[in-house]
């Protein structure tokens, strides 16, 4: 089923790589698939120009892996990839901890404690099979409190890449309630100006997380 792109504001690859960008974040094109450039360019209605750029950015970020005489394939994380790149997410996301910590407002806490709260309505309701809502980042959040662009920025970047194991592999429905707990931690430290358990907490809090994610892509959660 074609599922076709808009025609105005944006160029034609700008809304290619939106849209397969986030159809390999949400798992519907899985880690080691051929896009087939044929089918997909018909799929969002554009020429195969526009979706090779598309593609190319993906791969800068990432997401893609371009093959010569192979074709283009959705990123398959290997373990040590993994390992890899949550050992740069933790020197970075430690650093966003502490200068939040350093920087923090009144506003910025209570954005922080907001976002929990509606994490906390979203892991609860959802019962049996608990989650932690993606739209509720709350590291990205910290890495906006940090005050240093550069420094979210590459948050950002880390974290997509790793969006391909979540995708890939689900969740298990334990870990979302400790994370909540782990999260609530991290924050309180950070409104009270802790510089020195901000990074602490945060670097323990991403330590489960590599375990957990670990866990998931090899399939023994």
């Amino acid at each position: 089923m074609s599922i076709g792109i808009e025609r105005a504001g944006h160029s034609f690859a700008d809304q290619a790589e939106v849209a397969l960008r986030q159809q390999i974040l949400s798992g519907h094109r899985a880690p080691g698939d051929r896009l087939n450039e044929v089918e997909i360019a018909a799929e969002l209605g554009v020429s195969r120009g526009p979706l090779r750029e598309a593609m190319q950015r993906l791969a800068r970020d990432g997401l893609v892996v371009v093959q010569p005489h192979r074709g283009s394939f959705v990123r398959n994380l290997e373990p040590d990839e993994i390992t890899e790149l949550y050992e740069v997410r933790i020197a970075l996301e430690c650093t966003a901890a502490r200068l939040a910590a350093e920087r923090r407002t009144d506003a910025d806490v209570t954005a922080l404690t907001g976002l929990l709260d509606s994490s906390a309505e979203a892991v609860v309701g959802a019962g049996d099979a608990p989650h932690y809502p993606a739209h509720l980042d709350l590291h990205g959040l910290v890495a906006v409190v940090s005050g240093n662009e550069r420094l979210r920025r590459a948050i950002v970047q880390i974290n997509q890449e790793l969006k391909l194991v979540r995708a890939a592999s689900g969740f298990r429905p334990d870990r979302a309630p400790r994370a909540l707990v782990e999260h609530r931690d991290v924050v309180a430290a950070i409104a009270e100006g802790d510089v020195v358990n901000a990074p602490d907490l945060m670097r323990k809090h991403l330590l489960q997380s590599l375990d957990n994610t670990l866990r998931l892509s090899r399939g023994t959660a």
